[in-house]
């Protein structure tokens, strides 16, 4: 890990919200900053998020993951002609072919996921469908994350990048579909379906507290389904798990006031004031920095 290159994504990612064509202006000057595979593979996924969901400009990102590729094949060419053998970077290709793919079918090609193996294709479709609900772009967001289920029905190896990306997207395409005002009853349905979908990947590809939060992100989308029993259940399990590990009063928090949500739109006033109360209490022990990160929802359950 090196300073310049944890220091370029740090602003990066603090940046790219407000100033998308800005950094990925700045990318090409980065293509010499990662010195192993992994931090390769960090720029590679920048490259694809800011060139794709953020300004939709697909071909522009295969560009740059081509020049990252061929970076990628000069160095492995010179520590091949030093030590003898290759520097494992099969790994590497093998994302950077996902991205591409991923940029070349949100551009309409119908021939991106050729050549690719059905669990890199779900990977790569997964992650075109979060960056289409990023955009808006509900029908294709939904149509993809389909497929991409669909090719990963068979079963995923342990470790699959598909796991993680079917994780990811499920959860992104929940988001997006519970700010749309005008949902449709099938997109309400995709809505849970991807948020169900999202848990059961996190449970395999994160730790206690991804799969925490995802118990949060299905409730809150069954909640803008109305379905306050099942948002209820939802909530209950987020706080168990965060019971069963100790979590901080951040992930707690979200889990009452979710939970309060849930009451309410239940009609269960007394439960609705029990986790209230725990969720108010908890957020005026969080420390100032992450009080932001919480008003939202503090907002919600504030009125009673």
């Amino acid at each position: 890990m090196t300073a310049s290159f944890e220091t370029f994504m740090d602003t990066a990612w603090r940046d790219h919200g407000d100033d998308p064509a800005g950094v990925a202006s700045r990318l090409a000057d980065a293509r010499a900053l990662p010195q192993d595979d992994a931090e390769r593979g960090r720029l590679a996924s920048l490259a694809t998020h800011v060139y794709g969901e953020h300004l939709g400009r697909w071909m522009d990102g295969v560009a740059f993951l081509d020049t990252l590729r061929r970076v990628t094949a000069d160095d492995a060419r010179d520590a091949e002609d030093a030590s003898g053998d290759g520097d494992g970077r099969d790994a590497l290709t093998l994302a950077i072919d996902r991205h591409v793919a991923t940029l070349r079918h949100a551009a309409g090609d119908t021939r991106a996921l050729d050549g690719l193996a059905p669990a890199e294709a779900a990977a790569a479709l997964a992650g075109c469908a979060s960056a289409m609900a990023g955009r808006g772009d509900f029908a294709h967001a939904i149509a993809d994350y389909a497929a991409a289920r669909e090719l990963a029905s068979a079963g995923l190896a342990d470790g699959s990048p598909a796991i993680r990306a079917l994780a990811v997207g499920g959860n992104n395409l929940a988001v997006a579909l519970e700010g749309k005002p005008d949902r449709t009853p099938a997109e309400t349905a995709a809505m849970v379906d991807a948020a169900h979908s999202a848990l059961v990947h996190w449970r395999r590809a994160g730790t206690w507290l991804e799969e925490e939060r995802a118990h949060y992100r299905l409730a809150m989308s069954r909640l803008a389904a109305d379905d306050a029993a099942g948002a209820i259940d939802s909530a209950t399990h987020c706080l168990a798990v965060c019971d069963a590990n100790e979590a901080p009063p951040f992930e707690r928090f979200f889990g009452y006031a979710a939970l309060a949500m849930a009451r309410r739109a239940a009609g269960e006033r007394t439960g609705f004031d029990d986790a209230r109360t725990r969720a108010l209490a908890l957020y005026e022990s969080l420390p100032d920095d992450d009080k932001p990160f919480a008003r939202g929802d503090l907002a919600k359950i504030e009125a009673s």
